[in-house]
């Protein structure tokens, strides 16, 4: 048997759990029959905890319980020698270290998915070892012993539901906890690749760019007729060859990453907003707002340009955050029309100024800054969504401002192609 220090502290734990909760008790009719919690706790830990050894527990329990229910009735009522009180619970030691053989001869932990053998074999455990204990009990001291028995085969019953019902509920618990985990660690990695694809899809319009520099620098290298500039200019487009060939490392490397993911892929509308609220609703938290967030949806339709849609969406409800100074609505609503799916982000927040209007998607715009610092924003946000719905989703971005309305509304408009009629991507495990 490999023993370890992680084994052997979870020995001590199931250990001391079961003589605990064996102070929690029933005693009907008798004063030494007892319906006690250990029974329960120890079959439900010995399943949790699969690598500690059965025999191992249950020969301390066997010990560890008598002593300290004996030395509890010592300290509480000192009306007998601690040896006489220690004599008197004894025969508990022949229940558990019966039990505890019992339950590995059975094998109960292999039963453990088959509801019916799982309780027949743990009732069995349990009766059996409590006859042994009270056949030892009987020879000591008088009492009906045919009822005896029936109270046990009664009691051990009841033991068996309690423990199978217990253990069945904290493993559903388990799972929606574990479920619920893994759905908030897919939400997450959703808004990180879709921040990511964004930045990618940048990156590359980057890489045109520098492609255009470095031939214009090239062809001034090649029209100077001045040596000394010559050189520079070419110097010039060397490096800018250089920076070429390292973005292209980048987007290659982020490419290939990306690239695994399914792009049969698809989300629909409803999933798409049910993880920006979550994600809304912690951001709100973490600036510590209040600010109510509303999401309404007309045409479910599923796509696999989720991504891109996400980032999208994401942005234009943080800048709609950041507008709204401390309490406050959002809503983002979804509609369409005969060629476009609209999509509209609202907020109550503190405006745009009209003189900003035609600057308002210019990269660097911004008039939000740190108030801590007083450090201004990079403005690229609206541009960024700008590029992503133009250019990739082949679509329109404007602000619209409503006749007497003080509130801020940004409206984007993606044709209908880029609706997927297949069945939406489920957030199933």
């Amino acid at each position: 048997m490999n023993w370890n220090r992680e084994k052997i502290e979870k020995i001590i734990i199931v250990s001391m759990l079961t003589v605990f909760m064996g102070q929690i008790y029933l005693s009907p009719g008798t004063s030494w029959f007892r319906l006690s919690m250990a029974v329960v706790t120890l079959s439900m830990l010995l399943l949790y905890f699969r690598q500690v050894p059965v025999t191992v527990v249950s020969v301390i329990v066997a010990v560890a319980i008598p002593l300290f229910r004996a030395f509890v009735q010592y300290i509480s009522y000192r009306e007998a020698p601690f040896p006489e009180i220690f004599m008197n619970y004894m025969p508990v030691a022949i229940f558990y270290l019966l039990f505890g053989l019992l339950f590995e001869l059975l094998q109960v932990r292999e039963k453990a998915d088959n509801p019916l053998l799982f309780m027949i074999s743990l009732w069995f455990c349990d009766s059996v070892s409590n006859v042994f204990e009270i056949s030892y009990r009987s020879l000591v001291s008088s009492f009906d012993f045919d009822m005896a028995i029936y109270k046990i085969i009664v009691m051990g019953f009841m033991r068996s539901v309690i423990t199978y019902s217990f253990y069945t509920a904290s493993i559903y618990y388990k799972n929606r906890y574990d479920r619920k985990q893994k759905e908030e660690r897919y939400r997450e990695m959703l808004l990180f690749i879709s921040s990511l694809k964004s930045e990618l899809f940048f990156l590359r319009k980057s890489m045109v760019d520098i492609e255009d520099t470095m031939q214009r620098s090239y062809g001034l290298y090649r029209e100077l007729e001045d040596t000394s500039h010559k050189d520079r200019a070419l110097t010039v487009a060397k490096n800018i060859h250089e920076i070429k060939k390292d973005y292209y490392r980048v987007v290659d490397g982020m490419e290939k990453v990306l690239s695994e993911e399914n792009k049969s892929s698809q989300m629909r509308i409803s999933e798409i907003f049910d993880i920006m609220k979550n994600n809304t609703q912690k951001l709100v938290a973490l600036k510590g707002k209040d600010i109510d967030v509303e999401f309404e949806y007309f045409e479910d339709f599923g796509t696999n340009e989720f991504y891109p849609i996400i980032s999208v969406i994401n942005n234009l409800i943080s800048n709609a955050i950041d507008a709204i100074d401390s309490k406050g609505t959002i809503r983002v609503s979804e509609c369409s029309d005969s060629k476009n799916f609209i999509f509209r982000v609202e907020d109550d927040g503190c405006g745009i100024d009209e003189d900003n209007m035609d600057v308002l998607f210019e990269p660097g715009f911004s008039t939000k800054y740190d108030p801590a610092t007083g450090k201004m924003s990079t403005g690229i946000g609206l541009s960024h969504v700008r590029e992503i719905v133009k250019k990739h989703l082949g679509g329109q971005v404007s602000f619209v401002r409503r006749e007497g309305s003080e509130s801020t509304l940004f409206e984007v408009r993606l044709p209908r192609r880029v609706a997927d009629t297949k069945e939406g991507f489920q957030l199933e495990y």
